[in-house]
C-alpha cells in the first residue's frame, strides 16, 4: 500500500497501511507549539479520527525534536497581557489538542526524537505508549518560565510516581531517554535510527488488531477514576459488547480452522 500524505499547515500527515504518521513541521523551532500549530494539529487530528481507514496513529516531530514546548515569543509571552476570560478560551485550544489525543479510541504512540520539553513532552504524555531515541532529552521546563505543567501535573505521577513527578516538575531538569525509561516515563528505547521504523512496527500491529484494542484503550483510562466494582462492572457490561463483534467471531473461526486471523475493526 502507497503512501498518502497530506499537508494541513504546520503539520502532514502520512498514511500508509491503516495507520498514521502526524508530523508537526516546524524543524527551524525545534517544532515549538506556537497557536498556529496547535490550530494546524488540531486540524490534522479531526482528520486522522474520522479518517475510518485509520486504525493507529504515531505523533513525532520533523527534523531534529519532537518538540522544544512552547514557542516563547508566540505561546508563552503574549500569556502576561491577556485578561482572564481571554486567557480561559486561549488554553481551551491546547485543551482541545491534549483531550482529543487521550479521548480517540485509535492507539496513539509518541515517537520522541531530540528534544521533548515543557508542553511537548505533555504532548507525548497525552499518548498512549511513548518510544524514544537513546539521544532524547525530557523535562517540564514549565517551572523556568515561572509556570506550571499543562497535562503533566495529572499525568506524569499516574507514570512515574509522586515523587518523580515532582522532581521533574519543581526543578525543571532534563533526562535522557535511559532514565525516561527506568521510571516509566516511556516505554522503549531505541537508536534514532530504528525510532520511525519501531513505531511503525508497533502501529502496524495495532492497527490491524480487533476494535477490541480501541475499548480497552478506553477502559484503561476510565478505570482511573473507578473503584474496583465499578470497574469490574463497566467492563463486563464492555465484554458483552465485545462478544458480539465480528472481530470475536473472526477470533474464534481462525482459532478453530488453524489460521491466523483477519481482523477488520468490526
Amino acid at each position: 500500500m502507497g503512501k498518502d500524505e497530506k499537508n494541513f499547515g504546520s503539520v502532514n500527515v502520512i498514511e500508509q497501511d491503516k495507520y498514521a504518521k502526524v508530523i508537526l513541521n516546524r524543524p527551524e523551532k525545534l517544532n515549538a507549539l506556537s497557536p498556529e500549530l496547535i490550530h494546524d494539529f488540531i486540524k490534522a487530528w479531526d482528520y486522522v479520527v474520522k479518517e475510518e481507514a485509520i486504525r493507529a496513529i504515531i505523533i513525532t516531530g520533523a527534523g531534529q525534536s519532537f518538540s522544544a514546548g512552547g514557542d516563547a515569543e508566540k505561546d508563552i509571552n503574549p500569556l502576561r497581557s491577556m485578561g482572564a476570560t481571554e486567557f480561559r478560551k486561549y488554553f481551551a485550544v491546547a485543551e482541545v489538542m491534549y483531550s482529543g489525543i487521550i479521548k480517540v479510541e485509535k492507539p496513539v504512540i509518541a515517537a520522541m526524537n531530540g528534544y521533548a520539553v515543557g508542553a511537548g513532552l505533555d504532548l507525548a504524555l497525552a499518548c498512549d505508549i511513548r518510544i524514544a531515541a537513546d539521544d532524547a532529552k525530557m523535562g517540564e521546563f514549565f517551572v523556568r518560565m515561572g509556570l506550571t505543567p499543562e497535562l503533566g501535573i495529572y499525568m506524569l505521577p499516574r507514570l512515574v510516581g509522586l515523587g518523580w513527578a515532582k522532581l521533574i516538575c519543581l526543578t525543571g531538569n532534563l533526562i535522557d531517554a535511559k532514565k525516561a525509561e527506568q521510571i516509566g516515563l516511556v516505554e522503549m528505547v531505541v537508536s534514532p535510527d530504528e525510532l520511525i521504523p519501531e513505531a511503525e512496527k508497533l502501529a502496524k500491529k495495532l492497527a490491524n488488531g480487533p476494535v477490541a484494542i480501541g475499548s480497552i484503550k478506553r477502559a484503561i483510562d476510565e478505570s482511573l477514576k473507578m473503584t474496583i466494582e465499578s470497574s469490574v462492572d463497566y467492563i463486563s457490561r464492555l465484554q458483552y459488547e465485545l462478544s458480539n463483534t465480528e472481530d470475536h467471531k473472526e477470533a474464534i473461526t481462525s482459532w478453530l480452522e488453524k489460521r491466523k486471523p483477519v481482523f477488520q475493526g468490526k
